[in-house]
């Protein structure tokens, strides 16, 4: 059986968690110039950008009662 590359794999997903876990631009392990390097810093950068006060998913019904 083969396996191949998932989402989180890809460095634009890599990237986008660097920033949402508190890593700087530094820790972008791709080398520069490359297409890799370039999705990551592109995720990184927007996801400083996200509007991380919206919530998605099911409503708890308690809390919404309240």
């Amino acid at each position: 059986m083969s396996y191949g590359a998932t989402a989180s794999d890809s460095p634009f997903i890599k990237g986008r968690n660097a920033r949402l876990n508190g890593r700087s631009r530094e820790a972008c392990p791709y080398t520069e110039g490359t297409a890799d390097y370039v999705a990551w810093m592109q995720a990184f950068d927007e996801a400083a950008t996200d509007d991380t006060g919206t919530e998605s998913g099911t409503i708890d019904p308690q809390k919404a009662a309240e």
